[in-house]
């Protein structure tokens, strides 16, 4: 069942001035006129490339109800200061209205694959809503809380900060029930200053929860555990110590391990780094608390489903591909994910700038070369401003064979004259380093070769 309000109702809660007619009901909302369905109102969102204003006549044409603009003369209209916080003042009166409870993630790094585990676990017992891709900021979480409609139990919420007050920004919007922060780490201090700044705006998930809520709590990070300190919720712990506790753990195969988990016993999981077993964890408490049955298949089948890690062929060398984006603590791990998986054969590494770390980009640049010499790298390929930290860290750290590039067509003919065949090759670096042209370019040399 999807939900349906009248104009009327929209113009009042976000204090808009309505031009048509306000007993006009309307299901569902849009921001693009390419996806836009027959029913929605159209919000005309200003952008960097192009503004929403310029589309609303053809919204209209497409079958929108009525757009939400802050200009023109066009009808049916609702006027608004700001097109993007009424939406966002939309998405919260809907939450206001609808019974289903909202599982909110933040954290450094393993949002995604969290909230992908979390939606799985509950998905067993309950109808649930999650985002969409990464759409977790201020534009895609008011449109994720839009898709839940009567008949959702649950919303699995991810949200993102790269400045002060974004997080309570978004719970405003989402007002959540249950929430979790994977981990505290060194990422976007441009926007919020220090590690300890990023303790405090993530910490806004927890200050949020009402006190019949429930915050869980991974007890392998201080600022997680300093952060349950200071909140009224109820916690729940998971990590080396707490109400779900990680025993052990053994490879057992080249995609699989076991893991022995107090109080649920031995299951078998894909293999993957260490700190990617916490994200379990917290899947694991989630079952236990809502007494669904702990199944290892649909944590695996999670796991896949969010791929923020892809591993194929490019003619003789394997490729890890963790592109999507990077921080100290995620590069730690798919580091120690390449040591895990290439017990034999050469392991080759091809690292771009980590971006936002402020004013110690050196030094963690510095220790990333170091990690990658105590995690076995034979060679390593460097791109970026800070190639240098990084080459002085993976020297004391015994890399074998270093390379500062240019390009990333200049890392794709290096690997090709440098690399054995058989080799395992991770590619990872943040987002706006785009080393996913690293492995395209090497897909045209090895296949014009």
């Amino acid at each position: 069942m999807s939900w349906k309000y009248k104009l009327k109702d929209l113009a009042k809660s976000i204090n808009g001035k309505l031009i048509g007619d306000e007993s006009a009901e309307f299901t569902g909302v849009s921001i693009d006129t390419r996806t836009l369905q027959k029913g929605d109102v159209f919000f005309a969102l200003p952008g960097t490339k192009v503004d929403g204003h310029q589309f609303v006549e053809q919204a209209l044409n497409k079958g929108a109800v009525a757009v939400v603009v802050t200009r023109g003369d066009i009808v049916p209209s609702i006027h608004v200061n700001n097109t993007l916080l009424a939406l966002q003042k939309f998405a919260r009166w809907h939450r206001s209205n609808v019974k289903c409870q909202i599982f909110a993630i933040t954290g450094s790094c393993g949002k995604t694959t969290t909230k992908e585990l979390i939606s799985a676990v509950l998905s067993q017992k309950y109808k649930v809503v999650t985002n969409k891709g990464n759409f977790n900021n201020e534009l895609g979480c008011p449109l994720s809380i839009l898709q839940i409609d009567e008949d959702t139990e649950w919303g699995v919420i991810e949200m993102g900060a790269g400045k002060r007050g974004d997080i309570a920004e978004l719970c405003y919007i989402a007002y959540p029930d249950e929430s979790v922060i994977t981990t505290i780490a060194p990422a976007h201090l441009e926007g919020l200053g220090s590690i300890e700044g990023v303790a405090e705006e993530k910490s806004n998930i927890a200050k949020c929860l009402p006190p019949w809520g429930y915050f869980y709590v991974n007890t392998d990070n201080i600022y997680c555990l300093d952060i349950a300190k200071k909140i009224i919720a109820n916690k729940i712990y998971y990590g080396n110590k707490g109400d779900v506790r990680l025993k052990s753990y053994r490879k057992i195969s080249p995609v699989s391990m076991e893991v022995e988990i107090e109080p649920v016993g031995k299951l078998l999981l894909p293999l993957c780094s260490p700190s990617i077993l916490s994200n379990f964890l917290l899947a694991i408490a989630v079952s236990l608390k809502h007494k669904i049955p702990v199944d290892d298949h649909v944590l695996t089948e999670a796991y896949y489903r969010a791929g923020r890690i892809k591993t194929y062929s490019i003619g003789q060398f394997t490729i890890i591909d963790d592109t999507y984006n990077a921080n100290p603590v995620s590069m730690k791990s798919a580091l120690e994910y390449l040591e895990l998986t290439t017990p034999q054969g050469y392991r080759c590494a091809v690292l771009g700038d980590m971006l936002e770390l402020g004013d110690d980009s050196d030094k963690f640049h510095y220790l990333l070369g170091k990690q990658a010499g105590e995690c076995g790298v034979d060679f390593l390929f460097i791109y970026g401003n800070h190639s240098q930290a990084i080459e002085k860290g993976a020297k004391e750290g015994g890399v074998r064979l270093i390379n500062v590039c240019d390009s990333h067509e200049e890392i794709a003919e290096k690997i090709v004259e440098t690399i054995p065949p058989q080799s395992r090759i991770l590619v990872k670096g943040s987002r706006g380093m785009t080393m996913e042209k690293v492995i395209q370019n090497l897909k045209n040399k090895v296949m014009n070769t």
